[in-house]
Formats: C-alpha cells, structure tokens, sequence
C-alpha cells in the first residue's frame, strides 16, 4: 500500500491550491483533499475489473469553496442539524450560527468541510501509514464553547477497506460530532440516479422529522414502513411506496439507530447490481443518517463535466441523531474538558473482481 502527496487542487485563476495525497492498495485508490477533507476521487473496480470512481465531486478548488452540499467532505463541528442553534451545558444556554433557515447544519456558516486542515503521513504502532488532517476550531468559532483540536486519519488496507478515525479534545465542556459527508454513487459518479442501488440498514428505528429536517423527538419502528430496510431493498423502489416519511423529502433524508452497542458495529450496505460493486459500512457512531440527493437540481456541475442532479447518489453519515443535544434520552455529543472523542467509521468495497483477485 503506498501513500503519496499527488499534486494539488487548483484554484480556476492558479492562484490558490491544496495539497492532494493518493492512497493506493494496488486494487482501489483513493485521493484526500487537504482542503475541507474532501475525498476527491475513489476508485473502484466493477465486475469485470475496470475502474470508475464512484465519489461525486469537483474539478476545482473554486467549485469545493462554494458548493451547497459539500460532498466527501469533513463536517463538524456539529454534524446535521441543530434546532434553533440553541443548546444548554451546564444550565448555560449556548447559541450557534443559523444557517439553516432558523437552524444550525453542519458546522454553520463556515463548517469543516470550508477550511484548509494541515496534512501529513504517518505511521500506527502496526506499521500502516495513513494521512493525517489536523486542525485547531478556536474558542467561540459558530459560537461553539472551546479550543477543539481534531485530528482525521484516513487509511487503506489490503482488505480494501478505507478506515476514517475522528479525534478531538477541547479545553472547555463543549459538544462534537464529526462525519464524513460521504456521497457515493456506486455506478460511477458519472451515473444518473441511486435508485437502483440495493440498500441494507442495520437499524430498527428512526427519527421522523419535519420539513424543516428537525426531529419531531419521536422515535419510531421502521417495521410495516418504508423506512424498514433491515432486508435489502432497492432503493427506488422503496422510496415509491406511499409513505408520508419519504414524501416529505421526495427521498430518504432520515436518521436511523442503528441497533448494538458503541463497539464498531454494522451500518449499512450498498450495493449495485449492473456494477457488480458493494459498500459495506461500519461504525463506533449510534446513528446513521441517509439521504438520496432529494434537493440536488443540477445548479451545480461535478467532475466529468457531470450536473448533479436529483437522487444522484447516496449519502451516508454516521454521526449522533440530530438535535440530539435537545433530546437527552438519545445518545449524546456533549465533550468534556480534556475527554477524548475518539469514533471511527469503516468502508468496506468489493465486487467480484476483487474477490477473485484476494
């Protein structure tokens, strides 16, 4: 496995650019952005062998700075949505950048996925090399509480498996939850729509929410509805079914809980028939949210000279359920002082060349 620093991503005018670095098992690759984490390619052979990359993204450094959905990228310092901004710690009410019409999503006006991190490699105590992303969210940054220092590993094995480890520890109580704003289409990212992608959710029930995307604080069973996808089911299929969840969203744009404990666990598995590729997915996180590209309406033009458009691909977040700082019988986000957040989510590819060829 080889990791190397693979050029940069350019600015239109040439003028700016971010450090790029490939990791290469000799099977898949995958490239990492220096600005906002973005995986910016990720190639995966189909049955037959041949590659494609099946991460949605952009040509250009211009295009990542202003994107509306930020795909691949890092997203924090609160993952997914807060209601109102506004959360208690120790009693004290704290209030967070709105930028979600009265609400917070996904770090605020400047998240994460909108700064330069500070890249390099290293090495685990096994001897695996991995690129690291660290970077310093100062004290009062969106109007969070504390210095968080983060750390993002990204890793790639033989088993095809890319590894992304969270860490962070902040100097006073705060909140943290960090995802990767994973935007997959598994029939390249080349491809229309996700909907005849097969998908299997490891959990037994959900957060409905409101238009707004707030959950109503319900959590229900996603049996007898088409939230149940504990048996793989085509997507297209099922957010078809008369069901006032999906019609809300025009798609999946739901928080699943995911059923185990807080080990590294079962999430979800993607699958592509024509391709013949599969994404498995496991967590440390209690939660994963879904969402099917509902709001996407080709305003914004992706790799390849690609328009995303419509239900162009799956995203995928492990993270903990949103507003979940506002319901205390959920699993929760709050860090304390010097505490360590440590969580890891795991990608597993294959298809039947790669098996053929383990």
């Amino acid at each position: 496995m080889s990791i190397r620093m693979n050029g940069y991503l350019e600015s239109k005018d040439k003028k700016r650019r971010a450090p790029v670095y490939t990791m290469d098992n000799g099977k898949i690759c995958v490239s990492i952005c220096s600005y906002g984490g973005y995986i910016t390619s990720l190639l995966v052979p189909d049955r037959n062998g041949t590659c494609g990359d099946i991460a949605l993204g952009f040509d250009n450094l211009d295009d990542y700075e202003r994107t509306s959905f930020a795909p691949c990228g890092i997203v924090g310092r609160y993952a997914n949505r807060i209601k109102n901004g506004r959360f208690l710690i120790a009693g004290k009410e704290i209030q967070v950048a709105r930028n979600d019409g009265f609400h917070h999503l996904h770090g605020g006006k400047k998240g994460f996925h909108r700064y330069m991190w500070n890249p390099s490699v290293c090495m685990d105590d096994s001897g695996q090399e991995y690129v690291q992303l660290e970077r310093l969210s100062p004290d009062g940054e969106e109007g969070f509480p504390g210095n968080l220092s983060v750390s993002v590993h990204f890793a790639l094995n033989k088993q095809n498996e890319l590894t992304i480890r969270f860490l962070a520890v902040s100097d006073r109580d705060t909140v943290c939850s960090l995802s990767n704003h994973m935007a997959l289409n598994l029939d390249t990212c080349r491809s229309s729509t996700c909907l005849d992608h097969r998908l299997k959710i490891y959990g037994s029930s959900f957060a409905p929410a409101g238009h707004d995307g707030i959950p109503t604080g319900q959590v229900l069973s996603t049996s007898h509805t088409n939230m149940d996808l504990r048996t793989e089911q085509p997507i297209g299929t099922q957010i078809d079914m008369p069901s006032a969840f999906t019609e809300t969203f025009g798609g999946y744009d739901h928080n699943w809980f995911l059923d185990g404990g807080t080990h590294l666990k079962p999430c979800l598995s993607l699958t592509h028939p024509g391709s013949g590729r599969t994404l498995e997915c496991f967590t440390t996180m209690p939660c994963v949210h879904v969402y099917t590209a509902n709001s996407l309406n080709g305003s914004e033009t992706g790799k390849y000279g690609v328009t995303y458009k419509r239900h162009c691909a799956l995203f995928t977040e492990t993270q903990y359920a949103p507003d979940s700082v506002n319901h205390p019988e959920w699993a929760q986000p709050f860090l304390k002082a010097g505490e360590l957040y440590d969580h890891t989510t795991v990608y597993r590819f294959s298809s039947p060349c790669l098996t053929e060829g383990s």
